[in-house]
């Protein structure tokens, strides 16, 4: 997970992964994270019912806000310790699934992160991710597959970067986001797993082992390549994540630790 400015959203099942069961009191009392720390980072989380209100870094005084409509999550503000702000806003279809999410930067005017998704078929989604500001434009392009349980599958991307008058065009792929059978530390976060974002943000209710996102540049690359480890509770729900990073040639170059404490267990 990278530093935690996303918040966990697409992957895919693998047909080894083992059960969890569920004990009923997840549905009357449900297990929420209430602490995570992330390579010295402490965050906290504040609810309503099941329902999250803030998330918060204690460490270097970042914050989000959340905002729903219903059961779904249709805004929430990041707040940094100089004030600056992030807004981001989401739409849904009526079939309660993400189209649209829009992020204004108050230390950027002018500056947006636009992702639309575009639903083609039963398992196909095309995502257009278009980060813009003053003088570039930089496009992502992703024809993506999801499972049966609406977790991220794969995906191959074209990536255009227009900078003044010079273009830079790029060619990339997800291969199959490995998951297994744990349970995901937000799942039980009221409209947590209908927003389609990022490598943590994927859709699943299990955790990711191994993912392998490689955009080649002429001269150059960018990518997200990880693989993580969990320690478990005996509940199947993860106390701790060891990820390891690497580069498109194989080779490590950080490792992240994220711990989790819960409500209850």
């Amino acid at each position: 997970m990278k530093k935690l400015y996303l918040l966990l959203p697409f992957f895919a099942l693998m047909s080894c992964e083992k059960t969890i069961d569920q004990d009923t009191s997840e549905f009357d009392n449900p297990i929420l994270v209430t602490k995570m720390v992330q390579n010295g980072d402490d965050f906290t989380f504040s609810y309503s019912g099941a329902k999250i209100t803030e998330m918060k870094n204690t460490t270097d005084g970042w914050k989000r806000a959340f905002s729903y409509t219903g059961d779904l999550i249709t805004k929430y503000i990041d707040t940094h310790a100089d004030n600056s702000t992030e807004i981001t806003t989401i739409t849904y279809n009526s079939n309660h699934k993400i189209t649209k999410k829009t992020t204004i930067f108050s230390a950027f005017p002018g500056s947006t992160n636009t992702t639309t998704y575009s639903y083609i078929g039963g398992d196909k989604i095309k995502i257009t991710a278009t980060l813009a500001s003053p003088g570039s434009t930089k496009t992502y392009t992703k024809d993506a597959f999801i499972n049966t349980n609406g977790s991220l599958k794969n995906w191959t991307e074209t990536v255009s970067e227009v900078v003044g008058a010079g273009t830079t065009n790029g060619t990339g792929i997800l291969k199959d986001v490995k998951y297994d059978g744990g349970s995901f530390p937000f799942k039980n976060i009221t409209g947590y797993t209908k927003m389609l974002e990022s490598e943590d943000m994927n859709g699943s209710e299990r955790n990711v082992v191994d993912y392998y996102n490689l955009i080649t540049y002429p001269g150059g690359e960018e990518s997200t390549i990880f693989k993580s480890t969990y320690e478990y509770h005996t509940n199947g729900y993860p106390k701790k994540d060891v990820r390891d990073y690497y580069h498109g040639n194989g080779l490590g170059y950080k490792t992240e630790m994220t711990t989790y404490e819960y409500n209850h267990l």
